[in-house]
């Protein structure tokens, strides 16, 4: 008997699958190698300009360390340590992503440790500007706030400095916030904290949790594009970053 053209109807109750809330991948999101390249206690010993570079900054205890691993997958690239003020140097993090293309992060001495001397913090601060003004492969700065302390007066003070001309010929600098320690607040509070954020600087703030990962793709994508290796993503409202 030849096979029926007739339609089979379903009188079973209809399921619907669920969404999934994963953002689709896109190539360089993940990886694939990270190393340590360079340090430098002076300006004199940074390292010959290879690749794009994209500098981390922020307050001691801020959580820089923690964020740069989860960035770059990886547990115990960048040093942590408990005692705040223990970066002294600048260092260059050598990533390599699943589409080959290769980034510079580097990790800048964190700023406003009270019991460091004097004499050492302006050091730090001499040597922050030297590479901030002079490196011409520099291309942005991912600027780290703890997100129950917001702004402080170093952090502006940071942001008009990455905003003046560089003294060497390249593209103004790109800047983006991470609010870091978002795990630290209840997930109520985090739009309201991260609104406050974006109000001050009238710019996007993307939250951040080096415990859990909420964040790291956002804010991959975005260090990516600053670097010119990936097409640009658009920056969801506070509530979802």
């Amino acid at each position: 008997m030849p096979p029926s053209n007739k339609t089979t109807k379903s009188t079973g109750p209809q399921i619907k699958a669920k969404k999934d809330k994963t953002p689709p991948a896109h190539p360089g999101d993940k990886v694939i190698d990270a190393q340590f390249a360079a340090g430098a206690m002076q300006r004199d010993q940074f390292p010959p300009p290879s690749f794009s570079e994209i500098a981390f900054a922020g307050r001691s205890n801020v959580g820089k360390s923690s964020l740069m691993n989860c960035l770059l997958e990886r547990r115990n690239l960048v040093r942590t340590s408990s005692t705040p003020g223990c970066t002294r140097q600048v260092s260059w993090f050598r990533s390599q992503s699943d589409d080959k293309s290769m980034i510079d992060l580097v990790d800048l001495p964190g700023y406003g440790y009270a019991k460091r001397s004097k004499s050492e913090r302006k050091q730090w601060a001499g040597l922050i500007e030297d590479y901030l003004m002079e490196r011409a492969t520099l291309r942005g700065v991912i600027l780290l706030i703890d997100i129950r302390r917001g702004f402080e007066e170093d952090d502006l003070d940071l942001i008009e400095l990455i905003k003046s001309p560089a003294h060497v010929s390249r593209a103004p600098l790109e800047l983006a916030i991470a609010a870091t320690k978002l795990d630290k607040l209840s997930t109520a509070e985090h739009k309201t904290a991260l609104l406050k954020l974006t109000k001050q600087v009238k710019m996007p703030v993307f939250g951040f949790s080096a415990l859990t990962g909420h964040g790291r793709l956002p804010l991959w994508r975005r260090v990516r594009h600053i670097a010119g290796v990936a097409q640009p993503v658009a920056v969801a409202a506070p509530s979802a970053v």
